[in-house]
């Protein structure tokens, strides 16, 4: 089968990851790839096509950037985000991370930019023959919202980057941990990063790394100055050096108040760090057979980070549950399902 992949999100964190890990899964040998994206992100997949195109994935150029000789050298198409591409006419396998922009109304622009985000999920929803969502949460939004095309929905979760696992392989837990604790992210406020300096405030002894950037990191929260004292950011990093801030921890904290599958605490544990995390659903879902430490408010926060972390040791519990393989198997079988109905429609 020929099939093409929009890789144009590599780079950004999230979902530039997830489209990593289903590119270190294929394999080129058994089908043939289009690799749509920047040839400096992609010439190492030795075996596949590389489509050149640099255009923003989120912009309007990029939604109207799709290469339409596409649709007849490929079956079909992997898109690892909710956007596709207009000009499409080849079957759309899409992947949903999460609905926030219809559930927290906050992360978007007003109005105008709501609507045109619910337009363009209905339309994944409605184009896509097949929908991969990272979480059973996301999956019942997908319901809530758009339930007459939710048959088209299936959960497989997603897993860890090659980098972490090369990096886990070659470095022995940390037993004596240091006087810190991290945040992985970005500083957008469902991020729940006010919560974390609110508690963080209330405890002596620890620094608070952060790592992400700085960019808007005051937008909106009137902390006292306390609030802010022992905090630092790292900006961007290597990912051997965010693997090694992570492993060298006493906790990593992920605050959220919103997430579609929640990456950073899967990390941690990989590399022997407990992570504490809020108490919302798909938190539940995702690390409920995991020692992770729930919190559900402030002060309850600020009393765990007090805690002595436990030991950590679940790499191969990691492995089995949450892996790319099984992620890339589960949308080629899909793609299987249905190339030979599009086959028969092509002659």
């Amino acid at each position: 089968m020929k099939i093409a992949v929009d890789c144009r999100y590599i780079g950004h964190s999230g979902i530039g990851r997830v489209c990593e890990g289903i590119l270190d899964n294929l394999d080129y040998s058994e089908n043939e790839y289009f690799l749509i994206g920047q040839k400096k992100y992609l010439e190492k997949y030795i075996g596949a096509h590389i489509v050149e195109n640099d255009t923003e994935p989120y912009s309007f150029k990029g939604l109207r950037s799709f290469d339409k000789k596409l649709n007849k050298l490929c079956d079909a198409i992997i898109i690892p985000n909710f956007l596709i591409p207009f000009g499409i006419k080849i079957p759309v396998y899409s992947v949903m991370h999460d609905l926030i922009f219809l559930d927290l109304k906050q992360t978007t622009r007003g109005i105008k930019d709501r609507l045109i985000k619910k337009i363009l999920l209905k339309r994944c929803m409605k184009r896509s023959k097949a929908i991969t969502c990272v979480s059973a949460f996301t999956l019942s939004r997908c319901k809530h919202y758009f339930g007459r095309y939710a048959e088209k929905c299936y959960v497989a979760y997603q897993g860890l980057s090659k980098d972490i696992i090369n990096y886990a392989e070659h470095n022995a837990y940390i037993s004596v941990k240091e006087d810190k604790i991290v945040f992985v992210g970005n500083v957008k406020p469902h991020k729940g990063l006010k919560t974390l300096l609110d508690a963080f405030s209330q405890v002596s002894g620890l620094t608070l790394k952060i790592i992400g950037e700085k960019e808007n990191f005051l937008t909106g929260m009137n902390l006292d100055v306390s609030a802010y004292e022992h905090v630092f950011f790292t900006g961007r990093i290597s990912d051997e050096e965010l693997f090694s801030e992570i492993e060298s921890a006493k906790f990593l904290i992920q605050p959220s108040l919103y997430e579609g599958f929640g990456i950073p605490p899967l990390e941690a544990l990989y590399l022997g760090t407990q992570p504490i995390i809020s108490d919302i659903e798909v938190f539940r879902e995702v690390y409920k057979d995991l020692p992770v430490v729930y919190f559900v408010d402030e002060k309850d926060l600020t009393e765990k980070m007090k805690r002595s972390p436990e030991t950590v040791d679940c790499r191969e519990f990691i492995n089995k549950q949450y892996n790319y393989k099984n992620f890339v198997r589960n949308i080629l079988n899909r793609i299987g399902t249905y190339s030979g109905k599009h086959q028969s429609d092509k002659t």
